[in-house]
């Protein structure tokens, strides 16, 4: 049933230096540790995917994401809503109806984690991490379209792993292009960390603090002044206007950075980061592949 889920496409990953054995043994323990991880987390509402060949048919090259994760969210700017612990049984039965135009409406996310590994002996580029998102974003707008109708949104999100570290235009691109901010923006993650941080472009605005209602707009007058007005009915109904805005835009931004920064956290943890350049080995790892791609 797992074939009838994740469709076919011609991602471009196929690009590596040595042998696909040599780059499992590099990354595979660490990428066991995190599907691990995950299952031991939430094992009802996640469900992975190993080394999956996007493939088309009749293609020479292999396309394999070295790890996929579904996980079902109720809302995804929620931070206080509970994953839905639904069975993924019920995923797989609705796919048999997935060409008909009577589709169930679950009124739930699902989240695609897509884990790509750097099989290149030199960091990252930005041109690869820009290209594999793109890919990713037309990927998941067509498997909703497609396959799972019944949610409401798909949201894809990349973790990238390299040993060889990433150009460091690619930093620059993560915090230009902040996801949850900008519209159409998916978010990113890297490993291993740079700085021992997790590097990600997940906006979190640490200046929103406190009881939210109470922090001043432009025009002087805070949200209790601005709701004794609109009782009385002695404001400008336009100023009203502007200031309800303002306050739904800021509690909007704050329940947006609240999430990102529980998703930051909860990754940071999944991916051990504290710890993910030694469980990779980074030196001797480069040593190893450096001397098995010479010989």
């Amino acid at each position: 049933m797992s074939s009838n889920i994740l469709r076919k496409f011609p991602f471009s990953l196929f690009d590596m230096d040595g042998s696909w054995e040599m780059w499992q043994d590099i990354y595979g323990s660490y990428i066991d540790l995190v599907e691990n991880e995950l299952k031991t987390s939430d094992q009802k509402s996640v469900r992975t995917f190993r080394n999956y060949d996007f493939s088309l048919d009749n293609t020479s090259y292999q396309r394999i994401a070295d790890l996929i994760i579904l996980e079902i969210e109720d809302e995804i700017l929620n931070p206080s809503s509970k994953r839905s612990g639904e069975n993924f049984e019920k995923l797989n039965e609705k796919i048999e109806d997935q060409y008909s135009e009577k589709v169930e409406k679950e009124n739930k996310n699902l989240k695609i984690t897509f884990v790509f590994t750097n099989k290149k002996q030199h960091p990252l580029k930005l041109i690869q991490v820009l290209k594999l998102s793109s890919e990713v974003k037309r990927y998941t707008q067509l498997l909703h379209k497609k396959v799972l109708k019944q949610y409401s949104r798909i949201n894809p999100q990349i973790i990238f792993i390299s040993i060889f570290g990433f150009e460091s235009s690619v930093g620059d691109y993560l915090r230009n292009n902040l996801y949850g901010n900008l519209i159409g923006n998916l978010s990113i993650l890297i490993v291993p960390p740079i700085e021992n941080n997790l590097w990600n472009n997940y906006f979190v605005d640490k200046s929103i603090e406190g009881k939210i209602d109470y922090k001043k707009h432009k025009s002087g007058i805070n949200f209790e002044d601005y709701n004794n007005l609109k009782r009385n009915g002695t404001a400008n109904q336009l100023q009203v206007q502007k200031i309800e805005n303002y306050y739904k835009d800021l509690m909007e931004t704050k329940k947006i950075s609240e999430y990102n920064s529980q998703e930051v956290n909860k990754w940071g943890a999944l991916l051990c980061i504290n710890t993910s350049s030694t469980l990779l080995d980074v030196r001797n790892s480069r040593e190893k592949i450096n001397k098995l791609v010479i010989e």
